[in-house]
């Protein structure tokens, strides 16, 4: 019996409380559930049948099981062998034929399983398959279901010896049926699913998407007589189809072919699946039908021809499971299920609305912690090599660190280090991932977190690896995701992600609710996030493991990084990986089976060498063993002199790879360029389309866009940059270096502007002016143009023509990143001038989505680039066009449109900064964009900043000559605003540059709010002082009204009668006499009284 496994790293089902159990503590310090905490279960306890044809089937679906319940004995002449469980809210039997195969064997398996089962409300019938590509779009891994079933050996055999088939098409059960179309409706056109995704990546870590590739032969090419793979097969044989964009697996829906032999046959399968529009043929579901009314579903593994072969099987029955899961987690419980809940646990089939919010919170904030490239760098690290990496498992420091009697000393800290290259990266997959093959007790569980400086902010950020290792723990142990209810630290209407320190607190409080629980996080390549960030989390891990450790809590952690000299760790064991005996032994064994010479002596010879050079970088004798293979060749002379030439040092290695030849520079300049510094990862289709832009360009290539049906791009990759990028493993694969210290030495240690000194000293604007033309040369492409100026139509449409020209979307909206990066080296004037005299907007329009988002006929090139955010076009906008003042578009003015988007670098440009640090204060501190600019309908920019109290933003405005007496949608000025809203400092900014400050509401508003009568400002005067000057009446009652002082002198001994006076102010004078005002008072308080007035 195995016991209840959960999973992590995967999105989260609706699920009945977790059965309880008592724990016994093994020998080893490790926690085994107990399951005499809860009564057994019984036959007629389970209510969904899963059956499999072939071991890896029943292997991948067991998978899928929360947990795993005792065998009671079986019923009298029942044969079957059976494994109970649990999956979210159903208790499941599985079962798989006994090494049968066909319709018959899987009608006496199904006749025993409803006799021993008498609850069964649904069947599944899961595994592999062989697809049928004339009648669907159908790739391997791909799933199919069987919304009916045929078989289609049986019939009659009639006149002329023709076999007629007589089977009628036979559907699942109506449950089942209602089931796949909700769950249809939730995947959508696309017919993918995250969650398929999820489950494969949480559940099957081992099982990935088979390398091999995927192809399909034309239906009368037969395979070669004897031959095991179809490495010989004529390529020209092959059937032409359309590259996708993604590897993630889709679904079908359709008839299933069953019948009682093999479908090896092209032609016969055309055939049968022409007259029956099979998707799928298969050997079982046929004899399940009549007792079972099951569901089949099948991963594609083959194509139903003579080219089979069972590299995809398991991949294909791991999608199938998947599936198969999926389903039942939108599938209702029947009340039995229900009625087995422990009576100490709310009854579910009951309304609750405060569990219901709490639980549908919980899972917004659970979906809200994921993020697309969650794992990709974690599945682009290549696998270890056979027989390597194992050393570490018996390593006596890795011994210790699992030992939990040792936590007290090492605090559960491992930090492994090496040199860039060394395969830190690589080991630490292969531990995670053996860990997690070996920890699969129910209190175990097993998180990890791969940096990737290459990847989106998240992948190289420590907000991003608090969201993952949190996700995976509360997914991991779903009670944990109690802690989510903290509304101190979520606040209770929060949408989106919760921030760095509540991240950090979540976590934190999670560990420390795992009581008897183990948790071990594997976090890699912590050079590969900024150092502050690093500083910041190796002290917030130090403390959690300290306060842990206290507690007698497992919790372990295990770091890799290059050499950091300045962080380092208080307790915990350091691990050196080049330093290590069993990590030369890995290289040993590397080249040994690697590198491809059958003469011994030159084989030691060479291998001596290469280990010596090394010093431990398994990066570096990757490359050179692979150099070497291609010389191998020309002798053991040429492999000596190759082998002394190579240099030792992994940079100068690069540079030699990259200058050895002459050969298509141009394509090496743009690949490097492109994966240097493109906005995103480009995707291979992108890549080879950005690639040929900027090849015609230079008028290198032919003028009709690239096929990409017939692209081989790994090849493309491989050639364009010297074997130094690669394509990605992910579900959405991206084109990038092969290893991190590849970008080190182009941008770090200068390789780029060595390789190519035309660039300059600045060679980064330089750069984005070459992919800024490229991004032009494409768009300017009579295809391109004729799908911009086409009618629009809707998502479809718009997808069909992104595929057809795969370049598109990113050159329209990212064309003007790259010439706002190449502006302060390259001049961006003529560019400006053509880009939006050409239909630039329409461009932009075109791949906008959100049509509110999109642009008008009438907006200003000033205007869009504000809305973009691009700072240095807009400098050079306004040296062109300065006004800034004319209301359109979405958020009326340019400077609203940058202070909605966040855009600090274009709000700076707008008030003719360089950076958004004004008078040594920032000017957009503490603004919450969007919130604080809701009310911006019908305003000026300066009415907005004088309400908000921005004083910098108000200021800068006045020195750009804007009108200070403009007139709101609702009759109000800036300086209405600014009183209104008691910002004392903009106000008087703004009376001293010149607005109508005679009003007596504005000065009442003043008071009202607080305002010092008697303040001063820098000549000295007061408010008193200015509105006697100015003759305003009613002001400097009020004035008076709230103990100003009548006598007050400015900076060069003025009273305010004397200004009245002077300025000829008579109702004033006499206002100010009458309330006291010194009619004796000169100029200069120490002299006589001459020049009093009178």
């Amino acid at each position: 019996m195995n016991p209840k496994r959960t999973y992590q790293d995967e999105e989260p089902s609706a699920s009945l409380p977790k059965r309880p159990r008592t724990f016994d503590t093994a020998s080893n310090g490790g926690i085994y559930p107990n399951h005499d905490a809860y009564s057994p279960l019984v036959h007629g306890d389970y209510t969904i049948a899963w059956i499999c044809a072939l071991p890896l089937e029943l292997a991948a679906s067991r998978a899928m099981l929360d947990e795993e319940h005792p065998l009671p004995p079986n019923q009298a002449g029942d044969d079957n062998t059976y494994v109970l469980g649990r999956i979210d809210q159903h208790n499941v039997v599985m079962t798989c034929l006994p090494g049968q195969y066909g319709t018959n064997n899987a009608a006496i398996v199904a006749t025993n399983l409803k006799r021993s089962f008498p609850s069964i409300r649904a069947t599944l019938m899961v595994g592999i398959g062989g697809g049928s590509p004339s009648q669907a779009d159908l790739y391997l891994g791909d799933v199919v279901v069987g919304t009916r079933v045929m078989q289609y050996d049986m019939g009659k055999m009639v006149a002329g010896g023709l076999f007629q088939e007589t089977a009628d098409a036979k559907t699942p059960a109506w449950l089942l049926n209602s089931a796949v179309s909700a769950l249809r409706s939730k995947h959508g056109p696309h017919r993918s699913s995250s969650r398929m995704t999820s489950l494969l990546r949480s559940r099957l870590p081992n099982i990935l998407r088979p390398n091999h590739p995927d192809r399909l032969f034309q239906a009368s090419y037969e395979h070669p007589l004897g031959a095991p793979t179809c490495i010989d097969c004529d390529p020209e044989k092959l059937q032409p189809r359309g590259a996708r964009l993604s590897d993630e697996p889709r679904i079908h829906y359709g008839v299933i072919a069953s019948g009682n032999r093999v479908m090896k046959d092209g032609k016969g399968r055309d055939d049968i699946a022409q007259r029956l529009s099979a998707l799928c043929f298969e050997m079982e579901a046929a004899g399940m039908m009549d007792n079972l009314q099951c569901l089949p579903i099948r991963g594609i593994c083959d194509y139903s021809d003579s080219h089979k072969n069972k590299e995809w099987q398991d991949y294909s029955a791991a999608t199938a499971a998947a599936y198969a899961r999926e389903l039942l987690e939108g599938l209702p419980p029947s009340s039995r299920t229900l009625d087995r809940t422990p009576t100490y646990i709310t009854d579910v089939s009951q309304p609750n609305t405060t569990v219901d919010h709490a639980s549908e919170r919980r899972q917004r904030l659970l979906k809200c912690l994921e993020f697309p490239q969650i794992d990709a760098r974690k599945t682009t690290i290549r696998a270890a090599h056979i027989k390597t990496c194992r050393w570490l498992l018996q390593h006596s420091k890795y011994q210790y660190w699992l030992d939990p009697g040792k936590q007290s000393q090492d605090h559960g800290f491992l930090w492994m280090r090496g040199k860039a290259g060394a395969g830190k990266s690589t080991m630490m997959k292969f531990v995670y991932l053996e860990m997690k093959k070996v920890f699969k007790k129910p209190s175990m569980a097993v998180a990890s977190f791969f940096f990737n400086a290459r990847g989106d902010y998240l992948e190289r950020s420590i907000s991003g690896m608090y969201r993952s290792l949190l996700l995976q723990l509360l997914q991991e142990f779903s009670d944990l995701q109690s802690v989510l209810d903290n509304t101190d630290i979520v606040p209770l209407h929060q949408q989106d992600c919760p921030n760095l320190n509540a991240l950090k607190e979540l976590l934190s409080n999670a560990v420390m609710a795992l009581g008897q629980r183990c948790f071990t996080c594997f976090v890699d390549a912590l050079d590969e996030c900024d150092e502050l960030e690093v500083r910041d989390m190796v002290q917030f891990f130090e403390e959690l493991a300290e306060n842990a450790t206290n507690e007698g809590i497992q919790f372990r952690i295990c770091f890799s990084s290059r050499p950091y000299p300045y962080i380092d760790i208080h307790r915990g064991i350091l691990l050196t990986l080049e330093k290590e005996s069993g990590h030369g032994e890995d290289l040993t064994q590397y080249v040994k089976s690697r590198l491809r010479i059958t003469h011994r002596p030159l084989l030691e010879e060479l291998q001596s060498q290469i280990l010596d050079k090394a010093a431990g970088i398994f990066m570096w004798v990757v490359l050179v063993v692979e150099i070497l293979n291609n010389e191998s060749s020309h002798g053991a002379l040429a492999l000596r002199k190759k082998l002394s030439e190579i240099p030792a040092e992994l940079s100068e290695l690069f540079r030699s790879m990259l200058a050895r030849d002459q050969h298509r520079t141009e394509s090496l300049q743009l690949c490097i360029l492109w994966i240097l510094f493109a906005k995103r990862p480009l995707s291979p289709a992108e890549f080879r389309h950005a690639l040929w832009a900027g090849l015609l360009e230079q008028r290198l290539v032919d003028p009709e866009l690239p096929d990409d049906i017939h692209m081989d791009a790994v090849k493309l990759v491989t050639s364009s940059s010297k074997g130094l990028a690669e394509i990605t493993k992910s579900k959405q694969p991206t084109v990038q270096f092969i290893h991190e210290s590849v970008r080190d030495f182009l941008v770090k240690e200068k390789g780029i502007q060595d390789l190519w000194p035309e660039l300059g000293f600045d060679w980064e604007g330089p750069s984005h002016e070459i992919l800024k033309r490229c991004c032009t040369t494409y768009l300017h492409h009579p295809r391109v143009q004729a799908i911009i100026v086409a009618p629009e139509g809707g998502d479809d449409e718009r997808n069909a023509k992104a595929e057809k020209c795969s370049f598109l979307e990113y050159a329209g909206q990212q064309v003007l990143y790259h010439a706002n990066a190449a502006a302060p080296v390259v001049p961006q004037d003529g560019f400006l001038t053509e880009f939006f005299a050409s239909a630039g907007i329409r461009v932009i329009n075109h791949l906008e989505k959100f049509k509110a988002r999109r642009y008008s006929s009438h907006a200003t090139p000033l205007y869009v680039l504000a809305d973009k955010g691009l700072g240095n076009l807009i400098r050079t906008q306004m040296k062109r066009d300065p006004a800034t003042d004319v209301p359109i578009e979405r958020y009326q003015y340019p400077l609203f449109a940058a202070l909605a988007n966040g855009h600090k670098s274009a709000i700076a440009a707008l008030l003719g900064l360089s950076s958004t640090v004004y008078d040594g204060v920032d000017i957009t501190e503490g603004l919450n964009y969007k919130k604080d600019l809701r009310d911006y309908q019908g305003r000026t920019p300066l009415s907005w900043a004088a309400q908000e109290g921005r004083l910098g933003i108000v200021e800068l405005l006045i020195q750009g000559g804007t009108n200070l007496d403009g007139i709101d949608g609702k009759g109000y000025t800036p300086l209405h605003r600014a009183s209104e809203n008691g910002h004392e400092a903009v106000t008087r900014l703004l009376i001293d540059n010149g607005a109508d400050n005679g009003h007596e509401a504005v000065v009442r508003l003043l008071i009202d709010n607080g305002a010092d009568v008697n303040a001063r400002d820098s000549s000295g005067s007061t408010a008193l002082l200015w509105a006697s000057q100015n003759g305003h009446e009613a002001v400097v009652r009020l004035l008076i009204d709230n103990g100003a002082d009548v006598n007050a002198r400015d900076s060069s001994g003025s009273t305010a009668l004397l200004l009245a006076s002077r300025n000829g102010r008579g109702a004033v004078v006499r206002l100010l006499i009458d309330n006291g005002a010194d009619v004796k008072a000169s100029d200069d308080p120490n002299t006589s009284t001459q020049g009093t007035p009178a």
